[in-house]
């Protein structure tokens, strides 16, 4: 009885001896736990510090990127405003260069127009001249015939000289009409030669006050203002020259000589004269310089 209480004792030490291990261990463990808890939330309260830090710094670098964004918002606008007045620059460069394209095309049609009705009046310049030339030639003609005439008419103006001297002799040599015999009676006059009835009246020759050659309008021209005289290099025009216009004793300006040739010229009127203020066959007159 004695070793089974023994037994009972032993049993009991060991079991109390193994309680006192285990809480023992338990409570090693409970604050190696501990510690490993308080080791942990102070690792979890360094994170969430670094966190909120890297909050605050991503707050603080998503303010800075929404003011660049601002600013790159506000660069973009006036990078728009810059497109849309270059863009608004260049329509209108455009347009004027079109402008400018319709209207060297219209200039460049007048001046093929101007070009062909230069050619024309050339053309009919050249026609006039030649028609002038054969006038000028008849005329010569027609003058030489009556230089003709008139020395014929000068033969017998002499003739009719030399027949009254001789009249005027014979009377001195004679007597008295009244005492003569009826069949010595002589005709006291003697008829003077008739002229031919073909002469032909000259021109009165006119003296220039001025001192030039004279000549006239022969046509206006009032699309290209300029004239044609009746003036040309025989009466010492000059291409360049100077001509007067005169109506009657009035003068109302002066004209340019652009081209001339024989007996004829064209000429350009010296502003303010204008073709409103002359007319064909005014009086032109050469200056002399």
């Amino acid at each position: 009885m004695n070793m089974m209480m023994n037994n009972s004792g032993k049993t009991s030490t060991i079991f109390i001896i193994l309680m006192l291990l285990l809480l023992a261990s338990s409570t090693a463990i409970g604050f190696f736990l501990y510690q490993k808890e308080i080791q942990h939330s102070k690792d979890l309260e360094i994170q969430l510090e670094e966190s909120r830090q890297q909050q605050d710094k991503l707050q603080a670098d998503l303010k800075d990127t929404r003011k660049q964004v601002a600013l790159l918002e506000d660069k973009n606008k006036e990078a728009d405003k810059k497109i849309n007045s270059l863009m608004d620059e260049i329509e209108l460069k455009e347009g004027l260069r079109n402008e400018l394209k319709k209207e060297n095309a219209s200039l460049k049609d007048a001046m093929e127009a101007a070009k062909k009705e230069k050619d024309k009046i050339h053309s009919d310049l050249d026609e006039v001249a030649k028609k002038f030339q054969e006038t000028q030639d008849l005329l010569k003609a027609q003058q030489e015939k009556t230089k003709g005439l008139q020395d014929k008419y000068d033969q017998l103006q002499q003739a009719k000289k030399v027949v009254d001297n001789q009249l005027t002799e014979l009377k001195a040599s004679m007597k008295p009409y009244s005492e003569r015999p009826p069949q010595q009676q002589v005709a006291s006059e003697v008829p003077p030669p008739s002229l031919p009835k073909n002469k032909m009246e000259l021109d009165k020759i006119v003296i220039n006050p001025q001192g030039g050659a004279k000549g006239k309008i022969l046509s206006v021209d009032k699309d290209t203002e300029f004239v044609i005289c009746s003036l040309g290099t025989h009466q010492g025009v000059k291409s360049g020259g100077i001509l007067s216009v005169y109506r009657g004793d009035e003068y109302l300006g002066d004209v340019k000589v652009s081209r001339v040739q024989d007996e004829m010229c064209a000429a350009d009127f010296v502003p303010p004269f204008s073709s409103h203020k002359v007319r064909k066959n005014d009086t032109v007159v050469l200056k002399q310089s």
